[in-house]
């Protein structure tokens, strides 16, 4: 039985970037970068995100839950730009589909005192300028949905592949599908279940950041408290598709 479904196992998967040697000085350097990324874009979010990789590493491997030692920042760097490319491509269809509507709707936009001058001029009609508009905002609308699909079906697949990517230690391990989608389909239930947990860890903290928001002095504090709720979630998130990975791996 997965410990994705057992108690304990849960448990075992939130408590652990609490425990284990040194674990205060891991966890806040962690966090530290994740708020540095605040100020610095990009290159702290990646050293983080090779962080994740051993840790999912370690889970897949079957070994005790541990927050790792920040050490080899050499190869945290190549795991953490892995890590992101594989993001990115499964990603990269619905954030187009986002970018081509909304930059759609911004030329619109500009295009709106031009079409004014050239109706004023008799150049064209004006009965055709909100006809433009009223297109572009549905141009806008169907882009949003479209791209909130192709989203949501890189999402849903995303952990395995990268948890494949880890295994292997190749990035064209992610792209394989015929190889690691019959693992998720045969443990579907399990994958699913997972999902919750981790989207569910994800809204909790989403929403009591939400909370800070609430008065001028504590949004203030939103990249303090975010920073070690979003190290916290992604810990938890690449020791539970590990261990999903693991079990889909041995079945």
């Amino acid at each position: 039985m997965s410990k994705v479904t057992t108690l304990d196992g849960l448990k075992r998967f939130f408590k652990f970037p609490f425990e284990g040697a040194e674990w205060q000085k891991r966890f806040f350097i962690g966090a530290g970068l994740i708020l540095l990324s605040f100020f610095i874009p990009i290159i702290p979010a990646i050293f983080v995100c090779g962080y994740i990789v051993q840790v999912m590493r370690q889970a897949i491997a079957g070994h005790d839950l541990a927050l790792p030692a920040w050490e080899d920042w050499g190869k945290l760097g190549l795991d953490g730009l892995r890590f992101c490319a594989v993001g990115l491509a499964f990603l990269l269809p619905g954030l187009l589909a986002y970018f081509c509507g909304t930059s759609l709707y911004a030329l619109a936009s500009l295009f709106l005192p031009f079409s004014m001058q050239l109706a004023e001029a008799g150049r064209i009609l004006y009965t055709l300028i909100p006809l433009f508009f009223i297109g572009a905002m549905m141009i806008l609308f169907i882009t949003i949905f479209l791209g909130t699909v192709l989203t949501l079906l890189g999402t849903a697949p995303l952990p395995m592949a990268i948890a494949h990517f880890v295994k292997q230690d190749e990035i064209g391990a992610a792209f394989r599908f015929r190889e690691w989608w019959p693992f998720l389909w045969r443990n579907k239930v399990v994958y699913l279940i997972a999902w919750a947990l981790c989207g569910g860890l994800m809204l909790i903290s989403y929403y009591g950041i939400m909370i800070l928001y609430a008065t001028l002095i504590l949004c203030m504090l939103i990249p303090v408290v975010s920073a070690p709720l979003l190290f916290y979630c992604m810990l938890v998130w690449a020791a539970t598709f590990g261990e999903v990975y693991r079990g889909c791996d041995a079945s």
